[in-house]
């Protein structure tokens, strides 16, 4: 039987290491065990992440704007000189349309102007992810030169996150977003909660593709491989970048350190920043008396930090505990995925009703919690032993080989209908 092609149309892709980056670059090559040939339109991009999709199956258009390693901020990187002072009064006035991105007026019109190239690749789908949102754009534009369906990934809501103080502002964008989406023959997104709260907005079904992690990492290794060594001081560890909304969270665990001085706990921290969040960790823990307590490490390559935490004791999170925000709840962080893998408990700092609680729950793989004193109950629970039963066939339905097969029944169906 003939293998399909699907274009999956991406900013961020290997050798960029970032979440978008992972979420077709590590899932495009199970697509073939499914009947489908993955091609890949992104950017010329830099970093550490394994290229595992043939690069002649790939084609590369612009500059990635994305660089690995820590970050002095975050709000203006890949905004041309020109357009910084516009977009900087665009978000300060809160008039902001999230299903409109910068990146429609710099890409957008690079891949445009190639897209003769594209169409020689004669996909029978197309799939655009974001973020950004402008492959979204791309997508619906491919979709109508070459008569194929698409499919919308989302990994970031449009509209949905719209948080401006302006009514109109909100209803323009909810406007542009559906008028955007209309033509997708499916949409994808990440979670049951996003997943509901789009359902409500597009008025369709909506699929839930988890990013998931590569068990065949598992199956490979021995079970003594998998369990954490012994040791006497506990390592708490954490490897990703700390975005304004995720810092309440990290000093609530600064806090938990400085009731518990005298608990054999260390936290290993590789962050990618921003620069001020590292300064502001760094200060906050001085201030607690605890700073002998963090170690502080420098950005790795992934296969370092896929040791590190097969290695670890307890493997934690941070995410919102702000209830204020919409969508928070909604947050699935790839890292979560990255985790259940692990013999090490899972400990998420979050908002109570956030739907990682949910998924920890169904996999018996941790703990959320959203205050000093669950926080304390969960670390005393990992001192004394009392985890969760690690049951792996739970924790397999969260597989990318599992999520992939789901993927390409979607691609089937919209193919043949």
């Amino acid at each position: 039987m003939k293998m399909k092609r699907v274009l999956i149309i991406t900013y961020h892709f290997p050798p960029v290491n970032n979440i978008n980056a992972r979420r077709f670059g590590d899932m495009a090559p199970y697509m073939p065990n499914f009947g489908w040939e993955p091609i890949i339109l992104t950017t010329k991009s830099e970093g550490s992440l394994a290229v595992k999709v043939p690069e002649e199956n790939i084609i590369r258009i612009g500059k990635n704007y994305y660089k690995e390693g820590i970050v002095s901020e975050e709000g203006y990187r890949g905004i041309p000189l020109i357009l910084k002072l516009p977009y900087f009064f665009y978000k300060k006035l809160g008039i902001e349309i999230w299903s409109i991105d910068r990146f429609l007026f710099t890409w957008g019109k690079e891949v445009k102007k190639n897209k003769e190239i594209i169409k020689k690749r004669k996909p029978d789908l197309i799939i655009a992810t974001c973020y950004p949102h402008a492959p979204l754009w791309i997508g619906r534009f491919l979709s109508k030169e070459m008569k194929k369906p698409w499919i919308a990934d989302l990994q970031d809501p449009l509209s949905l996150w719209n948080n401006s103080k302006f009514p109109f502002i909100k209803f323009l964008d909810e406007q542009i977003d559906k008028s955007l989406l209309k033509s997708a023959a499916a949409i994808i997104t990440l979670g049951s909660y996003l997943s509901s709260r789009m359902e409500r907005l597009y008025k369709r079904p909506i699929e839930i593709i988890y990013n998931g992690f590569d068990e065949i990492e598992r199956d490979n290794r021995k079970e003594d491989e998998i369990l954490a060594p012994e040791r006497k001081t506990k390592i708490i560890y954490y490897a990703g970048r700390f975005h304004l909304h995720r810092m309440p969270a990290i000093k609530l665990f600064i806090d938990w350190l400085a009731k518990n001085k005298k608990e054999n706990f260390c936290f290993n921290l590789r962050s990618l920043g921003p620069m001020e969040a590292n300064k502001e960790i760094l200060k906050y823990a001085k201030d607690k008396n605890v700073l002998s307590k963090i170690n502080l490490l420098p950005p790795a390559s992934p296969e370092v930090i896929y040791q590190e935490e097969k290695e670890i004791d307890v493997l934690i999170l941070f995410e919102d505990l702000n209830k204020v925000m919409r969508n928070s709840e909604g947050t699935l962080p790839g890292k979560l995925m990255e985790y259940l893998q692990f013999q090490a408990p899972i400990i998420a700092v979050n908002r109570s009703d956030s739907e990682i609680g949910e998924i920890l729950r169904k996999t018996s793989r941790g703990y959320l919690v959203s205050n000093i004193e669950e926080l304390d109950k969960a670390i005393q629970d990992v001192l004394c032993k009392k985890l969760p039963v690690f049951d792996w066939e739970k924790v397999k339905f969260y597989s990318r080989f599992n999520q992939c097969k789901n993927l390409c029944e979607i691609f089937n169906k919209v193919t043949f209908l």
